[in-house]
């Protein structure tokens, strides 16, 4: 085992949040710093006309989905089973 091997072992073996990586940070780049105000309206009009009809779910989906639910549920089989005692001498 080499050296450089040992020491990318030893890197993921000892947890000190990198996973790895070099011990050197890259500086953290910020969004507001550089982007434009111009950039950042065509975000917020790409966004605006992606939400634009999200509604949520009314009440009468919501029921539907859980009712489908709960037959796809029934619908499995059971993990367990009653099976009657064959040394029971009582009359069914």
């Amino acid at each position: 085992m080499t050296p450089y091997e040992y020491e990318r072992l030893m890197a993921e073996a000892i947890p000190n949040g990198r996973f790895g990586r070099p011990a050197v940070d890259e500086p953290a780049r910020t969004a507001s710093s550089t982007d434009t105000p111009e950039q950042q309206a065509a975000r917020r009009a790409v966004l605006s006309e992606a939400q634009h009809g999200w509604r949520l779910p009314d009440q009468r989906s919501q029921r539907n989905r859980e009712r489908a639910a709960e037959r796809k549920r029934a619908a499995r089989p059971r993990h367990l089973r009653v099976v009657p005692d064959p040394t029971d001498t009582r009359a069914a």
